[in-house]
């Protein structure tokens, strides 16, 4: 089982992730048919990024040799998806336009912050390698 900022990192990527693309099932299933085929695809693909994360979370929990490159994947998935939804989405969203930017740059650096740790973390190494 991780310690420290390992195991923050799995429980972001085992529940944070499963539970945005649960807000976005639920916040569009009512109006699929109005919004057509991009939110579907949109949606297929969220999903598919969440399930990555779901991967990577459980890979870094149980000390799987892999963990650590399927989160960089994972990470990079979910800052892609969280900047697409802000700028280029299908679905419903919340955010005013004044509130897009500084939120894509904390999803592009977070991602960059746990990619780091995860490249240069003794902890990681130790466990991982």
């Amino acid at each position: 089982m991780p310690r420290g900022w390992l195991l923050v990192l799995s429980a972001f990527l085992l529940v944070w992730e499963p539970l945005r693309i649960a807000a976005d099932f639920e916040g569009s299933i009512g109006t699929l048919g109005m919004r057509g085929p991009w939110a579907i695809a949109e949606l297929l693909a969220h999903a598919a990024v969440a399930a990555l994360c779901v991967a990577s979370g459980w890979a870094l929990w149980s000390a799987n040799p892999a963990g650590p490159r399927l989160a960089v994947y994972a990470l990079a998935g979910s800052a892609a998806v969280s900047v697409q939804s802000l700028y280029w989405s299908a679905l419903p969203h919340e955010t005013v336009p004044g509130e897009r930017l500084p939120f894509a740059i904390l999803a592009i650096v977070n991602a960059a912050c746990w990619m780091m740790y995860l490249k240069r973390s003794r902890r990681v190494r130790a466990i991982f390698d």
